[in-house]
């Protein structure tokens, strides 16, 4: 799992943890900002279908739906607001930076989404 210290950049791995598989993080809110030639991520980068690659990318099966046929039963994050735990004093653009231990919280089937790198 990522840290609280370490930014996270564009290519972080992240999972969910109603899902079985991982998805990395594509970075849309900051154009201009790089660690290490990777862009870094905000806390406005969680909007399903733009921030995950592949851009239709899942977190695999829903464990609650794992019984419903494809696609419901599709682990497609659905999340109730913006990253939690952002830097408040590192701001990009205006927006937090997002730490490592950053957190999702998804609707969909009450999973939590978590770093599990910070892309660095």
């Amino acid at each position: 799992m990522a840290t609280d210290d370490e930014m996270v950049v564009e290519g972080a791995t992240i999972k969910c943890t109603m899902g079985d598989k991982s998805a990395t993080l594509k970075v849309t809110s900051n154009m201009t900002y790089k660690i290490e030639g990777k862009k870094a991520a905000t806390m406005m980068d969680f909007a399903p279908g733009a921030n995950l690659f592949p851009p239709v990318a899942t977190f695999g099966t829903c464990k609650p739906y794992k019984a419903v046929p494809p696609p419901g039963c599709l682990c497609t994050p659905i999340p109730a607001g913006s990253w939690m735990d952002a830097f408040s004093k590192m701001k990009i653009g205006g927006k937090p930076a997002i730490k490592g231990n950053a957190k999702l919280t998804c609707t969909r089937a009450g999973g939590t989404i978590t770093f599990e790198d910070s892309g660095q």
